[in-house]
């Protein structure tokens, strides 16, 4: 487990002003982080406090406490801490800078490949990074008992939801010791563990079942690769957008005899984002790094220019290439 530092801890505890931040198309590790984290500062008697995310939270989100603080502009003048939380590059926040005496970050995923973004983290006042952690939500929790920030039932919330959405429901490799004791606590704190999965599961929008049925239309097996893709013309058709399709890798992944999914998102007409997801066998974080996105072993994702017949060559080239050096 990561030593928590003092600084970052005194940073917390000092400062006056906040900014916390999560990354671009959020998704409950990062709302409900960023949530917690603003719960708990408030709890210390920390008055200002802003919460922001360039992208709209997610309908199956907004149940979360404290939801309808978070706004989609930066607040004017300077804080006293920029938190960025779930995400440690201002690239992957969706700003491209914010006023900040200093910034932390706290973060489950791999450091920065490229050299800007290696620059930002360098510059950073202090840190939590550990890649080990199940969530991000696992390290906020951390964080707030360091802190002595005693865990209500909003946090408890907040953070089971974390916990609940990056560990599959607790199904993935990445239910460790740690997170099902974590889990544990927040259910005493409050967390109703049913109530927040109807919520996040059992409550999709009627648009978003129409678009899951279009895609999954699009689903085709090869090599141990299953794939399905989502195109700007679903998008128009269903009167969705980007939001409603942030699980829709996981039907792919869960077809029989597959090692490795990948949802094919169209952002633009030549620009297509991609989710990877694997049971084991392929690191798909390399696969990420190698077309410059990033995450973890089993989940990761990145953005690629070119039409979809290109960008899926290219792709399955190099996962073809990775199942066969796994010896599949």
């Amino acid at each position: 487990m990561m030593k928590i530092s003092s600084k970052l801890l005194a940073i917390l505890k000092e400062s006056r002003s906040f900014l916390i931040a999560g990354h671009i198309n959020p998704e409950g590790d990062s709302i409900g982080s960023c949530l917690a984290l603003a719960l708990g500062l408030k709890n210390l008697g920390k008055k200002k406090i802003s919460v922001i995310s360039k992208d709209p939270v997610p309908e199956n989100l907004k149940f979360l406490p404290a939801s309808g603080i978070i706004r989609h502009q930066l607040p004017r003048g300077e804080v006293d801490a920029a938190v960025l939380i779930d995400c440690n590059s201002m690239e992957r926040t969706g700003f491209s800078s914010f006023k900040a005496k200093k910034t932390v970050i706290i973060d489950h995923h791999l450091l920065p490949a490229s050299t800007a973004e290696a620059r930002f983290f360098q510059s950073v006042s202090a840190s939590l990074v550990d890649p080990g952690a199940a969530a991000a939500g696992v390290l906020v929790y951390r964080v707030l008992k360091a802190l002595n920030v005693p865990i209500d039932k909003k946090i408890a919330t907040n953070l089971y939801t974390a916990l609940l959405v990056d560990t599959g429901g607790f199904r993935y490799s990445n239910s460790s010791p740690e997170s099902l004791k974590t889990a544990f606590h927040l259910v005493k704190a409050g967390a109703m563990p049913w109530s927040i999965t109807k919520d996040l599961y059992e409550n999709i929008p009627f648009r978003g079942v129409k678009l899951l049925g279009l895609s999954l239309s699009t689903l085709e097996r090869k090599d141990g690769i299953a794939w399905i893709t989502t195109t700007k013309e679903m998008f128009e058709k269903t009167g969705t957008s980007a939001g409603d399709c942030e699980d829709f890798v996981d039907f792919p992944r869960k077809v029989k005899g597959v090692e490795v999914a990948v949802f094919f998102r169209q952002a633009e007409d030549d620009l297509f984002k991609l989710s990877l997801r694997s049971k084991g066998r392929v690191n798909v974080q390399k696969i990420a790094k190698a077309f410059g996105g990033g995450g973890h072993a089993a989940a990761a994702g990145c953005k690629i220019r070119g039409s979809l017949e290109d960008v899926q060559k290219r792709v399955f080239r190099v996962l073809r290439k990775a199942l066969t050096e796994t010896g599949r």
